[in-house]
């Protein structure tokens, strides 16, 4: 119920009188009779609300909590109190249909929070992923009809299923717990529910006896040890960083098993994992969504989020005038070619992907630009890190669009400073030279176009011819960076440039 639970807090503003609401539709409706009535289960719906005026013992203002089922309209469903009989028709009040245990598990939800302990996660987790990986195991313990043959103490030998040795084997076992002081217990238990009953032991009695596992699910009283150094631990005593590690490594284990149909809910993955790791946990997701799984995470880590897929990003702001908003880009159209370039820009730069938690960007075209905007930023006295801004370096020209298409859709402020590439053509050259100059000015042409086409006009500035010529530093590609690094290191307010400086400005106020 911890995740159901809710304070005055959660709602805008400390404002009870607007309820929380939250409802998950399914692709595929659930069937269900309840007192022989067919309705079709569309979603479920989590709401809090508080009481108006006093209920019972509750003060008005008490916040009250429902689970329960809805239709495609989302209305709650509701059903008749009794079994109806053929051609009966219901009287009186109806109940809402609450989501029951039986509902849950048609629904497979993992919830894995922050801290990643493993007791969330162990066997005897009802929503656990050790918990799914065991049920069609202990399925096919339970219906496995094969006989094995068992050695009795005697000699002989006997066959049974291993259902039934698994069960003779623990039942013999448990007789080891039975001291006097356990049978005690027992004894007195049995008397004390009867008394608390009313029932005299010559007129009915009640048995009570303790088990050391479920029989209808063995496996979900398996407790996972961790040996160390010498050492034998139950895994939820170990420390945070190696439980966390136990968790990614049962995600690793149900990915490569290929079970399908859960629904994973998963706060911050990159807690606990240094860079490569979360890169690795990354695609050990990313193949869990892919193999028909559902993957839901929150992150502050760019590692887990891709600009080659906008569509499955939700950015979560939350301003005093409007709340938390969650922000979803409306569908980007992005051609295959263009989705493949930017995977592989992204696949091992993590900073590309800094632009979804970014409050304003500033997009770039190579590393030259990368490495001195930032100085420039700082002689104009301005933290980018304290304003929330990136630099976002978009390896070309080429590729500008494409991120300012992403930055639109998700309404993140933005400026672009780029190359404009255009030469101009000196007479004296020779044809060949003029020829490969001409088909130079073509292609930035068009790029400029593109550029042009895609971006605010406000928010566009151009280097000419670009930003070694603007800044005249050199254009030798072996010593660019350091020639730009020397020329802004130790740069004074004043010593910024109109080219640089307008762009921030811009940015700043945007």
């Amino acid at each position: 119920m911890a995740e159901r639970s809710f304070t005055e807090e959660d709602f805008h503003n400390q404002d009870t009188s607007k309820d929380i609401v939250i409802q998950v539709y399914f692709d595929i409706e659930i069937e269900n009779h309840p007192n022989g009535l067919a309705v079709k289960i569309a979603g479920f719906e989590l709401r809090c609300k508080a009481y108006k005026k006093r209920v019972g013992k509750k003060p008005a203002g008490s916040l009250k909590v429902s689970y329960v089922c809805i239709d495609s309209k989302g209305s709650v469903i509701k059903y008749p109190p009794e079994r109806l009989k053929k051609g009966q028709q219901a009287e009186g009040y109806w109940l809402e249909l609450r989501v029951s245990g039986d509902l849950r598990e048609k629904v497979p939800f993992i919830y894995v929070d922050v801290l990643r302990e493993y007791d969330r996660q162990n066997p005897g987790s009802r929503w656990s992923v050790l918990r799914k990986l065991f049920n069609e195991v202990n399925t096919e313990f339970l219906n496995d009809r094969t006989k094995i043959k068992i050695k009795q103490q005697d000699g002989s030998t006997v066959e049974m299923t291993r259902k039934e040795a698994f069960e003779a084997a623990v039942k013999e076992a448990h007789n080891f717990l039975h001291t006097e002081a356990f049978k005690e217990i027992e004894k007195k238990l049995v008397k004390n529910v009867m008394d608390q009953m009313g029932l005299h032991p010559t007129e009915s009695s009640v048995a009570l006896h303790f088990e050391s596992h479920d029989p209808s699910h063995a496996y979900k009283s398996l407790q996972l040890y961790v040996d160390q150094m010498g050492i034998t631990s139950p895994a939820a005593e170990v420390g945070a960083g190696l439980q966390s590690a136990i968790v990614v490594g049962i995600f690793r284990t149900y990915e490569e098993m290929k079970k399908e149909g859960a629904i994973f809910a998963i706060e911050e993955p990159e807690v606990f994992l240094h860079p490569q790791k979360a890169r690795y946990f990354e695609s050990v997701l990313q193949r869990l969504s892919e193999s028909g799984n559902q993957v839901f995470l929150t992150t502050h880590s760019p590692i887990f989020v891709s600009i080659y897929k906008p569509e499955a990003v939700a950015i979560i702001r939350r301003t005093p005038e409007d709340g938390t908003k969650a922000i979803q880009a409306a569908r980007i159209e992005l051609a295959t070619d263009e989705r493949k370039a930017l995977r592989l820009m992204t696949e091992f730069d993590a900073q590309r992907n800094e632009l979804f938690f970014a409050k304003k960007v500033m997009l770039v075209e190579g590393n030259t630009e990368k490495i001195a905007v930032p100085l420039v930023f700082q002689a104009m006295q301005v933290d980018v890190n304290q304003l929330g801004v990136s630099i976002v370096e978009c390896g070309g020209k080429t590729k500008l669009s494409l991120f300012v298409r992403v930055l639109k859709a998700f309404g993140i402020p933005y400026v672009v400073l780029a190359d404009h590439d255009i030469r101009k053509i000196n007479e004296e050259w020779e044809d060949k030279r003029k020829v490969k100059v001409k088909e130079q000015n073509c292609k930035h042409n068009q790029w400029n176009k593109d550029i042009e086409g895609i971006c605010d006009s406000a928010c566009l500035f151009w280097l000419y011819p670009n930003f070694e010529g603007a800044l005249g530093l050199s254009h030798n590609e072996s010593d660019k960076i350091d020639n730009a690094l020397a020329k802004f290191v130790d740069a004074q307010q004043e010593d910024i440039p109109d080219c640089l400086r307008k762009p921030i400005e811009k940015l700043l106020t945007l």
